[in-house]
Formats: C-alpha cells, sequence, structure tokens
C-alpha cells in the first residue's frame, strides 16, 4: 500500500459520502439496504466499463473488478447493471465476466458472501452503521489497495498511509458523529464482528 493509493480512497469516499448522503442516512434509518448501497458504490466506480468499447479485465485490475463483484454486497445487482448497459450498447460482454453473468442468468448466486438476497441486517443503528462500514471498507481494501486497519505502531508514523478504517473514521465522522469517539483499530474490530456474526452478509 503506498500514500497515493490511499489519498485516491480518501477522494472517492469523500466524493461519495458528499453526493450520496440520502442513501446512507436511509441505510442507518433502517429504510435502505446494504445491498442498495454497494450496488450504487459499485456502479460508481466501475461506470466506464458499461461504455469501454475495448474493455479489457485480463490484468491484475481486472482481478480487481471480478472480486468486487464477488465480495461487495450489491455485486449481482451492479453487474446485472452493467450486463444490461453493455447489451443495450450493442458491446460484447468481457471474457473474464461471461462465467458470473452465466450464473446471474440462471440465477444463481455470484459468490457467497454476496448471497444476500431480501435480507435488511440487523435492526439496530449501529448494527446499520456496521453493515454500511463493512461494504465501504471491502471497496476500499478491493479497489485501491488499501489495508482494513493499521496496528498501533504503524498507526502513530505520520508517514504511513491511511488504512481503510483511519479514511472511514475521518470521512464518514460528520454523517455518524459517533464515529468521531472511535479509534481505527475499534472500528476494524467492529466489522469484523459484525460478519463474524452476519455470516450470510460476509459470506
Amino acid at each position: 500500500m503506498d500514500h497515493e493509493n490511499s489519498q485516491q480512497a480518501r477522494e472517492f469516499l469523500r466524493t461519495y459520502v458528499n453526493g450520496n448522503r440520502k442513501l446512507i442516512t436511509d441505510l442507518l434509518d433502517g429504510s435502505g439496504n446494504a445491498e442498495d448501497v454497494g450496488s450504487h458504490l459499485l456502479c460508481i466506480m466501475l461506470e466506464r466499463l458499461a461504455i469501454d468499447e475495448k474493455l479489457d479485465l485480463s490484468g491484475i485490475a481486472g482481478g480487481h473488478v471480478i472480486q468486487l463483484f464477488q465480495t461487495v454486497p450489491g455485486g449481482s445487482l451492479a453487474l446485472g447493471r452493467l450486463m444490461t448497459q453493455r447489451l443495450e450498447a450493442g458491446l460484447q460482454i468481457p471474457p473474464e465476466l461471461v462465467p458470473l453473468c452465466a450464473k446471474l442468468l440462471r440465477q444463481q448466486p455470484i459468490s457467497e458472501a454476496v448471497n444476500v438476497g431480501n435480507k435488511r441486517g440487523p435492526k439496530a443503528r449501529n448494527g446499520r452503521r456496521d453493515a454500511l462500514i463493512s461494504v465501504l471498507a471491502r471497496v476500499l481494501q478491493a479497489y485501491f489497495g488499501v489495508h482494513l486497519a493499521s496496528n498501533d505502531t504503524i498507526a502513530e508514523d505520520p508517514d504511513h498511509p491511511d488504512s481503510a478504517c483511519e479514511i472511514i473514521l475521518d470521512e464518514m465522522a460528520e454523517v455518524i458523529p459517533d464515529l468521531s469517539s472511535m479509534k481505527a483499530k475499534h472500528l476494524a474490530l467492529a466489522i469484523r464482528r459484525f460478519e463474524e456474526d452476519h455470516r450470510w452478509f460476509a459470506g
């Protein structure tokens, strides 16, 4: 992980939060769900995939894209939208995505990690918060290569790139005020506990 990736992750999350506060607050208030957030995040990040005539997913970057579809809740929804957009535009489905699209057409889960179905997640606000943060952390880790959290020694080093949890704490505190009193290691623990308690969500 380097500073450039960390900064790109921070800028992405800041832009996302500023432009999608209603989607975030709907989830936190209980009227939204984690799949909607995850799908929306992926569609924003992967917008160019829907219109790129010479789309190449054969390299490392392509592997990251496939990992996002398979590990982020809402990945199947985002993949379905991408497939529809490309077909409507007369563009081919990249061969790397054909196996996932075939599963989607057969109504099979593309990964156990995103087999969320109609589950709305925990009812408590803290649980919905942790679901949202889990989605965001996965996206930042998979797309930008940042770590979930740094150990205490590294976290105090000003030259060490920020982790996903540090970025989330900084950029989400205005929308989720209780984050302002948390440390990155505590946020990482909350994510791990949430995913352990909700295996249908985390896979």
